[in-house]
């Protein structure tokens, strides 16, 4: 069969070849361009429309649930007696005998130690000799005062009759108030007198120091032999405490936290001495006055508790854990959900009111429609993780407490 010069045509299925070098290195770099422009169009296509809109599942959703809630504020405080008194000597002076030591349970008016008494006691003596001597200049004065009374009394009898002159009984009268001042004098010195004598008595007595409470001696810092001086900043020779079986704890709270704290509050501590048993506690007071240290504000709020077995000591330190509200069978949402707030502002939208007069910590933030919805709620109790709801809200609603994908949380 005689064949002729035309080539045959190819399948329209196959694809045709580069007829040149040049096409032949194009090829490819000219296929991957417009295959990455084909999947950018689509992409493009999938956001306008619509199915890249958010759903459930870019949101964090917890149902509300009901159950009890206890709001705690956690804080540091020192245990010590509720009387505590440090004693001094307002004497200069040796220690002449102690008569207590450490832990020994006194009574009021028992006697602690004593100072050497020598120099007072002789001070005492002369004192009593100076009040002796003023009682008899007073008596020599009461003596001279009678004689110039009577001396007047014989003077004007006899200027009656002229008998005397009145020079005379001039000087006589002058006699007689003088001696009168005298005596006043002489009393008045003889108080002077026994002034000091109760002074030095009284240093004397000031000599026995004596316990001032019922109580315990915390710390003796007192030996024989020891000296005393006193001063404005007088060293303290015994620390008692009135009472053991009751003390109290003064915990530090923070400026943010003091609004929840109140009278009558219940609290429980424990102490390094025994981590596994908890105390008891209750507020009697918060301090109006505050302290800065590090530039942080606290003041001090006094709890009182029962030691009856005296496993507690004055001085350890106590972690504290002070009830500032408590519910029962109340609606709770996770706290997160009162702080969420939607990342783009066209979601902040309410079905009820605009959002904008929504104030951040009294709403959530419900899915209706796909889209986050603003809801009004009244608060209660709450701690870091749950939040009571008064109102707002119902039973098998669930609130957003996060963006981003998530599975529900049960």
């Amino acid at each position: 069969m005689q064949q002729t010069g035309r080539r045959p045509k190819q399948s329209t299925s196959e694809t045709s070849l580069p007829d040149t070098p040049e096409a032949a290195k194009s090829f490819p770099r000219a296929k991957i361009l417009a295959l990455f422009g084909v999947a950018l169009l689509a992409s493009a296509a999938y956001v306008m429309s619509g199915t890249g809109e958010a759903t459930p599942d870019h949101y964090a959703i917890t149902p509300v649930m009901r159950g009890d809630l206890i709001a705690r504020i956690a804080t540091t405080a020192t245990l010590r007696p509720l009387t505590q008194v440090d004693i001094s000597s307002e004497l200069n002076g040796a220690i002449q005998a102690v008569f207590v030591r450490e832990n020994q349970q006194v009574m009021r008016g028992d006697i602690l130690a004593k100072l050497d008494t020598t120099s007072r006691t002789l001070d005492v003596e002369s004192a009593e000799a100076s009040v002796t001597a003023s009682q008899a200049r007073l008596s020599d004065a009461g003596i001279s005062l009678s004689q110039a009374e009577q001396n007047l009394t014989r003077a004007l009898a006899l200027s009656k009759g002229n008998a005397i002159a009145a020079q005379k009984l001039d000087e006589i009268t002058a006699t007689r108030a003088r001696a009168a001042n005298q005596v006043k004098a002489a009393e008045a010195d003889l108080a002077i007198k026994r002034v000091d004598l109760e002074l030095k008595r009284l240093d004397l007595t000031r000599s026995t120091l004596r316990a001032p409470i019922n109580g315990v001696v915390l710390a003796r810092r007192a030996d024989p032999g020891q000296t005393v001086v006193a001063s404005t900043q007088a060293p303290v020779l015994f620390t008692l405490a009135q009472d053991l079986a009751r003390m109290e704890l003064i915990a530090k709270i923070n400026e943010a936290d003091i609004g929840a704290i109140d009278k009558g509050q219940k609290a429980s501590f424990t102490v390094d001495a025994f981590p596994e048993r908890v105390f008891e506690a209750a507020i009697r007071d918060v301090s109006y006055a505050h302290k800065t240290e590090n530039n942080i504000v606290t003041y001090e709020a006094r709890l009182d508790v029962s030691n009856a077995d005296l496993a507690l000591r004055p001085g350890m330190t106590a972690s504290v854990s002070i009830i500032t509200g408590e519910t029962k069978d109340a609606l709770l949402v996770p706290s997160s959900s009162l702080r969420y707030h939607p990342a783009s502002d066209a979601d902040n939208t309410s079905t009820e009111q605009s959002a904008p007069s929504l104030e951040q910590h009294n709403r959530v933030y419900i899915l209706r429609d796909g889209k986050p919805q603003a809801v009004r709620v009244e608060t209660g109790v709450r701690n870091w993780e749950k939040t009571e709801i008064l109102s707002g809200l119902a039973d098998g609603t669930s609130v957003i407490t996060a963006d981003g994908e998530a599975d529900l949380v049960q």
